[in-house]
C-alpha cells in the first residue's frame, strides 16, 4: 500500500506544479481572450486533479505529501519564466510538461499495484493531460502562423 500511497502523493506533487504553472502564465495571454480561457480552463483542470489525488490519498488511509509547496514553488517559477519568454515558449513548455506526465503516469500504471478506483482516478487523469497536449499543439501552430 506504501507504494500506491507514494506514487499518488509524486502524482500530487506534478499536479500541483502544473496548477503553479498554468496560474503564472496566464496573465501573458490576456490580450487573447480564447487562449486565456482555455489556459484557466486547463488550471482549473490541474487543480481538479490534484484534489483528486489528495483526496484518494486520504481515502486509503495515507499520509499527504509534504512537497507539495515546494513543486509549486518551483511550478510558479518555471510559468514565470516562460512568461517572460514568451507566448511561444509558454506552449512548448505546457506541452513537454504534459507529455511528461502522460509518460510518467504510464509508467506508475503499469509498474504500481493500483487499486480499481486509484487507477481510474489516474487514466481520466492522464486522459486530461492528453487534451491539454492537444490544445497547446494546436495554440503553437496558431501562434506559429
Amino acid at each position: 500500500m506504501s507504494t500506491v500511497i507514494g506514487s499518488l502523493n509524486t502524482m500530487y506533487n506534478i499536479e500541483r506544479a502544473a496548477t503553479a504553472i498554468y496560474k503564472a502564465q496566464a496573465g501573458a495571454f490576456r490580450s487573447a481572450p480564447a487562449y486565456y480561457e482555455i489556459l484557466k480552463e486547463a488550471t482549473a483542470n490541474e487543480q481538479e486533479h490534484a484534489d483528486g489525488l489528495k483526496a484518494r490519498v486520504a481515502e486509503l488511509k495515507g499520509k499527504g505529501s509534504f512537497m507539495g509547496w515546494f513543486f509549486a514553488l518551483g511550478g510558479m517559477m518555471i510559468g514565470l519564466t516562460t512568461r517572460i519568454m514568451g507566448k511561444k515558449r509558454i506552449m512548448k513548455t505546457n506541452i513537454w510538461v504534459e507529455q511528461k506526465a502522460v509518460k510518467d503516469y504510464g509508467a506508475f500504471l503499469e509498474k504500481v499495484n493500483f487499486d480499481d478506483k486509484s487507477a481510474a482516478l489516474i487514466k481520466k487523469n492522464i486522459g486530461d493531460e492528453q487534451r491539454h497536449v492537444n490544445n497547446w499543439t494546436r495554440i503553437l501552430g496558431e501562434l506559429n502562423k
